[in-house]
């Protein structure tokens, strides 16, 4: 229509620059519909956050709707755990015994005397007379290469074996072992008779011994007693010795060190998860971090196994290799976990049965030989521990008697701005908070507060309920869906919404298992937690007393400096009557003139039933007024109803048809 008016105008003008001379003119007064638009309830409420319904009985009804819970359930499951740490010390390790033999034949010793071969030939039988000191001082090379180069002990048995394979017994035995070197005495050991085809064995302590790979037995003396008659006399009979080393511990040693198990156990670890007793968990996002420092010489390998971790049916085992030396700095192996699956009951045949928020572990520690000399000492060790670090994804058994505390809430709402002031009187107002619970534990909602407030008339109000209000568990499918449960708490509100609110402030408190641990085993899915809706319905019934609803609306019309008349038709519909204030405002919203003063705006009549029958129509005319300069339009409606005790229904399709027209002054051109 605007556009209309313009070519229009634009058309009159350039007609009257032709041809002036010639054509005769005259001025005429021109009255042009600007514009014509109806409204209805929807149109006045449109830039509100109200929804706009029809009740049951066929009225409207707004509703406000807001979210009322925002809490963080990761709190109710935290899963941070560190291991305790372990220091597996070479103290541990197991080193091969060491065992050296050497043989003393007859036929050596009778061949280093006088006359041996002769008197005692080999096969021969002959009558042996006792002999003493038959052997003395005689050494024996013991050479322990194979197995170390020298080791320092803190723990150790030196273990000497003697068989007699002699035909005659040997008595008076003394022996002695030294280290090659520098002929420290290791043992000495003696004893004063080994019958023929018996043996001898003595075993000593050489804690704080040092040993050389190089040793030396000397047999101090050993006799020869007389045999019972004859015997045979055979040169490859012989005295068998026999030096072992065994239960070493070393402080330190350069040696050859085998590949072995330094360290293995069973560990539990359990989680801190305050009342709630869960036997599953499936994690969304976690890792397990091994740290390892190793002072050996030697690379290690650490198995660590959870069985109590799987994904698709298959449990957590790895092994990794520990670099030898690494110079005081932690070497970490970091495992992706998610999308497992954690049994928390520990291990199943653990004494005491199961268990509850604990996962079960078997941790073995190796040193990987390098087959090559290497020097270890006492101190050197592995040190390590776990940690843990895992957001669930859901939770299964008894998730604990927990408050969960909704913090207070400040909640701005621009549903009333179009209100300037003025009184309301509501018929009825719920608020109703919808729960949907998704977490398979009753629960009980506190509504610690829930209040409103006008911050420009300073106002409040303040629902009064503490109650307890129950709330059902969720159930489980077999196919892992959850069945929620609904619970709607309706609270009268109609004071609440009467001072036309601009903040709502809420506090809630949730009691997860309010009465305890129940048959049936808690569920909890972290992205599927409880939610509750804050529902405000306004059925539109009520009472209104110098209500006063104000907008500013830009003023565009074309060629509105020609404007002599603005002419304002309104046919109400509405069974509300009116007083209408129009204000003109420049760009920076400064009056610049009151158009209207407290024109009045007809209700529409209605039947005794307060339904509206027939429209009423008002026309506002406007002149005299310079529009250049004017951008802007306040409009201050105050609305009351006639009777102020009688409440007044609003129905859909109640309208306002309005029509703007314009009364323009020029000259025309024949």
């Amino acid at each position: 229509m605007k556009k209309i008016l313009l070519v229009s105008l634009t058309t009159l003008l350039l007609l009257a620059c032709k041809h002036e001379l010639e054509k005769p003119t005259w001025d005429v007064d021109m009255i042009v519909p600007l514009a014509h638009f109806q409204m209805n309830i929807n149109d006045i409420l449109s830039d509100s956050n109200l929804n706009i319904v029809e009740n049951e009985e066929g009225y409207i009804s707004l509703i406000y709707e807001q979210d009322l819970l925002n809490i963080n359930y990761d709190s109710l499951i935290t899963l941070e755990t560190k291991s305790e740490e372990k220091s597996i010390r070479i103290d541990s390790v197991n080193f091969n015994d060491v065992v050296i033999e050497q043989i003393i034949t007859i036929g050596s010793v009778i061949t280093e005397l006088p006359l041996g071969e002769i008197l005692f030939p080999d096969g021969e039988d002959r009558q042996i007379p006792n002999i003493t000191g038959i052997v003395q001082n005689d050494t024996i090379p013991i050479d322990a290469s194979e197995y170390f180069e020298t080791m320092t002990l803190y723990n150790g048995m030196l273990n000497l074996k003697l068989t007699n394979g002699y035909p005659t017994d040997i008595s008076n035995i003394s022996f002695s072992l030294y280290n090659a070197t520098n002929l420290n005495l290791i043992g000495t050991f003696f004893t004063p008779i080994i019958e023929s085809g018996g043996s001898y064995t003595e075993s000593i302590s050489i804690a704080g011994e040092t040993l050389d790979h190089k040793m030396v037995g000397i047999i101090n003396n050993m006799d020869i007693e007389s045999s019972n008659g004859q015997v045979t006399i055979n040169y490859s009979d012989a005295i068998t010795t026999k030096i072992s080393i065994t239960e070493i511990q070393i402080m330190e040693a350069t040696a050859y060190f085998p590949n072995q198990l330094l360290h293995e156990e069973n560990v539990e670890q359990s989680f801190k998860l305050g009342s709630a007793r869960l036997t599953e968990i499936g994690i969304k996002e976690g890792t397990v971090a091994i740290n390892v420092l190793s002072t050996l010489p030697d690379t290690g390998t650490i198995i660590y196994a959870i069985p109590s971790l799987s994904k698709n049916g298959i449990s957590f085992r790895t092994s990794v290799k520990v670099p030898p030396n690494s110079n005081g700095v932690m070497t970490q192996f970091v495992f992706n976990f998610s999308g497992y699956t954690m049994d928390l009951t520990g291990k199943n045949d653990r004494e005491g049965g199961d268990t509850i928020n604990t996962i079960y572990a078997t941790l073995e520690a190796y040193l990987d030989s390098t087959g090559e000399l290497e020097t270890i000492h006492k101190v050197d060790s592995f040190y390590l521990f776990n940690e843990y670090s895992f957001t669930p994804e859901y939770a299964i058994g008894y998730i604990g008697q927990d408050t969960i505390e909704n913090a207070p809430e400040n909640i701005d709402t621009d549903v009333f701005n179009f209100v300037s002031s003025g009184m309301l009187n509501l018929k009825k107002v719920e608020i109703s908070i919808a729960v949907v619970n998704y977490i398979g534990a009753d629960a009980a909602l506190v509504i610690n507060d829930l209040s409103a407030s006008n911050i420009t008339t300073t106002v409040s109000a303040a629902i009064d309920n503490s109650e307890l209000h129950y709330i059902k568990r969720a159930t489980l499918n077999s196919n892992g869906t959850i069945n929620p449960t609904n619970t709607t708490i309706t609270l009268e509100a109609d004071e609440l919404l009467e001072i036309f609110p601009n903040k709502l402030t809420t506090h809630s408190t949730i009691y997860l298992n309010p009465n305890g641990e129940a048959n049936t085993a808690d569920f909890l899915y972290i992205e599927q937690p409880m939610k509750a809706n804050l529902g405000v319905k306004i059925p539109l019934s009520f009472i209104a007393n110098n209500l006063v609803l104000s907008k500013i609306s830009d003023l565009e019309i074309d060629n509105i400096e020609e404007i002599e008349v603005l002419y304002i038709n309104i046919e109400n519909g509405l069974p509300l009557e009116a007083k209408l204030i129009l204000v003109a405002l420049n760009d920076e919203n400064q009056i610049i003139d009151t158009l209207i003063s407290n024109n009045t705006i007809l209700a529409a009549i209605t039947n005794t039933q307060g339904n509206v029958t027939e429209n009423r129509t008002s026309v506002i005319e406007i002149k005299n007024t310079d529009f250049l300069e004017i951008s802007k339009i306040q409009s201050l409606a105050v609305f009351n109803t006639e009777s102020q005790t009688d409440f007044v229904r609003i129905y859909d399709n109640y309208t306002i048809d309005i029509i703007l027209s314009a009364k323009f002054s020029t000259t025309l051109i024949e």
